[in-house]
């Protein structure tokens, strides 16, 4: 072990047992009076320290002070899981007003749309069916008309919300009616009575479909479903 290497080892710790480290300083006389002059240089620092009094109370304004940091440090995670808390709630309660959960169309709704989009194409139509012709359709949904229901208009089969259904245009009262059988749907939610602008829709559960009649507001659709109730059997 050379000099410098010695003395590195000497300073950093001057009670180094190391074999090598020993070995250096018994075996070189400069080596050892340097090594004995640190040794008795730490020696020196230790007793001075010994001598330095205590400050009466020191050991409890220590442990108070540790006492004090751990209350700040405390302080501060609550604070930041408060906040963290609070941020997530503010969030939650966003995205809960911003995402608009799906909801079953409604059945009303859909009959209102679908006279208003045809009613381009139906203004002008008047086929003069009769009951032959209305009975060659219903028959499908299970219903058939047994007598006279007055003047119709028009009908045929159409796509009701991507599924098949009955569509007829007959005399109201006020103006023409249109009247839908659509079978049974879980996916389609059912008001007994739907209003939009100056129409409304009634629907009337029959045996597996309902019907449904839409017509301008100041039509009476409830006379008008008392009497088609007495005029069409529903078989299945």
């Amino acid at each position: 072990m050379d000099d410098l290497e010695f003395r590195r080892r000497a300073y950093s710790n001057p009670n180094d047992q190391d074999e090598a480290f020993l070995s250096a300083a018994f075996e070189d006389e400069q080596n050892k009076k340097f090594l004995d002059e640190i040794k008795h240089f730490d020696e020196q620092i230790e007793a001075s320290l010994k001598e330095i009094p205590v400050p009466e109370g020191l050991a409890d304004r220590i442990l108070l002070n540790q006492s004090f940091e751990q209350f700040q440090e405390k302080q501060r995670t609550s604070r930041w899981h408060l906040a963290l808390a609070a941020s997530i709630a503010f969030l939650i309660g966003m995205s809960v007003n911003l995402v608009q959960f799906p909801t079953s169309p409604n059945m009303g709704e859909i009959a209102i749309k679908h006279v208003q989009d045809e009613w381009i194409f139906t203004e002008q139509i008047n086929e003069n069916a009769d009951l032959n012709a209305v009975n060659a359709k219903l028959i499908k949904y299970g219903g058939t008309v047994k007598e006279d229901i007055g003047h119709i208009y028009y009908v045929n089969h159409c796509s009701f919300n991507g599924a098949p259904a009955f569509h007829m245009i007959m005399a109201g009262e006020k103006g023409k009616v249109t009247l839908f059988v659509v079978p049974k749907s879980k996916s389609l939610t059912i008001d007994p009575m739907y209003s939009k602008g100056d129409m409304r829709a009634l629907v009337m559960p029959v045996q597996n479909a309902n019907l449904i009649i839409v017509a301008d507001k100041n039509e009476p659709v409830g006379k008008l479903e008392q009497k088609l109730e007495s005029t069409i059997n529903w078989s299945i």
